[in-house]
């Protein structure tokens, strides 16, 4: 009665309204009705009953980092003078949602699990992922980013209107392979990528597997050089983008993700395989180069534990970009126990500045609750 309509909502998908009918211990009033005669005899069979039905509901979450995570991102969100964002973190081999936290939680919108954003660069894991599974060689491609007239860098690709631009200030990367494009974010590398070896096609079906609203091929081939690196028609929740790094960080097999794990959850499914093992392990090498020499070197520096992963800053018509960084931990030493995860901030700006420091947050907090592996 207090959630009221956000309660039924579409967007909506609490705990208590999707495991309603194990909760109230019946489906509708027409199984009650029968014993409406029986209700001041509570020693009566059939009412006892329905009254030792299990009522329980077992989740995924564990509090203790549910709460870490929440001040994580409710301290950076205040510093940084922004309200909105989301925190998902999973374990890669089940897919056991252990937090997710949407922000204000005044608001009953489920931004985890259900707001779409663009996903900026954090989709060029997704490109990645689309090229290698149509020619594993592709790991090995390369294409030049070039100093462009004004002064920027990128590369001017035949046919498209504008030229790909990296970011202001970014020096020209020269010619560079995946692993080093996905390293510096280069998005000219990836506007190529996508332009002469992906195609819209390959794209979309990855995009489908992974279960990421891409557009359709038409949309993608329209919007190719900059779909690619995450602009255009694509857009991705913070618990998909979190389930692309547990993909990678699990050998390449994609866990269905749940957050309900007794007898109640419809969330059964085996993870799928996605990618190969090698071809996982490619993707994970370079999102720890990420960490090391890329684009999250100054959020990660003197890391206690091994992070891997990407950052992304999604280009908006208006304001501030959304700030991204999706990754994994650890990199090094034990991985049966690790966590996935996807962290975004709603016009938060670059994603190695804002997005970036809340994952370190999050990361530190599941290693003290030994949710981590350590070092070897």
């Amino acid at each position: 009665l207090r959630t009221g309509e956000n309660f039924h909502a579409t967007n909506a998908s609490l705990i208590e309204h999707d495991s309603r009918v194990k909760l109230q211990g019946f489906a509708d009033y027409a199984e009650l009705a029968p014993l409406v005669r029986f209700r001041h005899h509570p020693g009566n069979a059939e009412i006892a009953k329905l009254m030792a039905r299990d009522r329980n509901i077992s989740t995924s979450l564990d509090i203790r980092l549910q709460m870490r995570a929440t001040k994580a991102l409710e301290d950076h969100l205040a510093k940084a003078h922004k309200e909105k964002g989301a925190v998902v973190v999973m374990d890669p081999a089940s897919g056991d949602v252990l937090a997710m936290v949407s922000e204000p939680r005044t608001e009953q919108m489920d931004r985890a699990r259900y707001a779409q954003y663009p996903p900026g660069s954090t989709f060029k894991l997704v490109t990645a992922m689309a090229a290698l599974r149509l020619d594993p060689k592709l790991a090995g491609k390369s294409f030049s980013c070039q100093r462009l007239p004004g002064g920027r860098v990128g590369a001017i690709i035949p046919g498209v209107h504008k030229p790909i631009r990296d970011d202001v200030g970014d020096s020209a990367h020269g010619r560079l392979s995946m692993e080093r494009a996905i390293v510096v974010s280069c998005n000219a590398y990836f506007a190529q990528l996508g332009v002469y070896s992906v195609g819209p096609q390959a794209l979309s079906d990855t995009a489908k597997v992974l279960e990421i609203p891409a557009g359709s091929v038409a949309d993608l081939r329209a919007a190719m050089p900059f779909a690619a690196y995450g602009q255009g028609p694509v857009l991705v929740t913070p618990f998909k983008m979190a389930r692309v790094a547990a993909t990678i960080a699990a050998a390449g097999s994609m866990p269905e993700g749940r957050w309900v794990i007794d007898s109640s959850n419809a969330r059964s499914s085996p993870p799928r395989p996605i990618l190969e093992p090698n071809l996982a392990a490619f993707l994970a090498r370079a999102m720890r180069s990420v960490v090391l020499q890329g684009t999250a070197r100054r959020a990660m520096k003197g890391e206690a534990v091994s992070v891997a992963g990407k950052t992304g800053t999604a280009q908006l018509d208006e304001g501030m970009p959304h700030s991204w960084f999706a990754g994994f931990a650890p990199y090094d030493g034990d991985r049966t126990k690790s966590i996935a995860f996807a962290v975004v901030v709603e016009h938060g700006g670059y994603g190695g500045t804002t997005a970036a420091p809340i994952a370190r947050e999050v990361v530190d907090a599941a290693s003290e609750l030994g949710l981590i592996g350590k070092k070897e």
